[in-house]
């Protein structure tokens, strides 16, 4: 005898084939016959699991100050990849321990990870420009980067009906472990590039502070046209160049 209390919402169909369920059982009908199985039980999250998930949602809403500290600063195209990728990097700079209790603790530490971060997923960093440069950081913490010679249509390239590029380099210090994440800006340089035109290469010098947690320089390029007829998905790009920490 069925016990009242269990639901029942199985029903006989027009083959005269049991489905739906009663209990915890469940009646499907596969090439005209009736199998009957058990409902799933409830899914137990393991520790970790939680710790994960829990560790995700951090880095998510850690990542939101972050990219709002920057863009504050740096002009970045929001394409709707530009989050979901920023945001999975800096995932990868975290790292995870335990204190005494017990209780797991996050922080993010090497930002080497940051480096190569596509900005836009439609027109990536790697196929617009073919230029590298050089960085040499000595214990003094004097930053040179070697600049070399950039040319509109060679070392950067123009998506289609683009005939101008705005080249630009920013060095700044942030700490994203901070409840209040805040980013300064060390040095910029911008090049304003015409098709054809060569820059001769350069040394780019600035000081960071001893006491900066993370230097990082991004590099962004915008595109234009007399016709204002390129594609939106192609109007941006930028990247990551260079991450370091400094200090703890």
């Amino acid at each position: 005898m069925i016990n009242q209390k269990t639901q029942i919402m199985a029903r006989v169909n027009k083959n005269g084939n049991l489905s739906g369920a009663v209990g915890n059982i469940v009646f499907v009908n596969r090439y005209g016959e009736t199998h009957a199985r058990r409902k799933p039980g409830k899914v137990n999250q393991t520790s970790n699991t939680k710790k994960s998930a829990s560790g995700f949602g951090n880095n998510s809403s850690q990542d939101r100050l972050v990219r709002a500290a920057i863009t504050e600063k740096i002009d970045i195209r929001n394409y709707q990849c530009f989050a979901v990728n920023h945001r999975t990097r800096l995932g990868l700079t975290i790292f995870q321990s335990q204190d005494e209790d017990g209780n797991t603790q996050m922080r993010y530490e090497n930002p080497q990870s940051m480096v190569g971060t596509i900005f836009n997923n439609n027109w990536q960093w790697e196929r617009a420009v073919n230029f590298y440069p050089d960085y040499n950081l000595p214990e003094d913490n004097s930053m040179m980067v070697t600049i070399p010679e950039l040319n509109l249509g060679k070392q950067i390239k123009l998506p289609k009906n683009a005939t101008r590029a705005i080249l630009k380099l920013h060095a700044l210090t942030i700490d994203p472990n901070k409840r209040v994440v805040m980013a300064d800006i060390l040095s910029s340089l911008t090049f304003d590039l015409d098709k054809n035109q060569n820059v001769p290469s350069q040394e780019w010098q600035f000081q960071i502070p001893e006491n900066t947690y993370w230097a990082l320089i991004i590099a962004t390029i915008s595109y234009s046209s007399p016709k204002n007829n390129i594609a939106e998905e192609h109007m941006h790009t930028g990247t990551y160049l260079w991450a370091k920490k400094i200090a703890e």
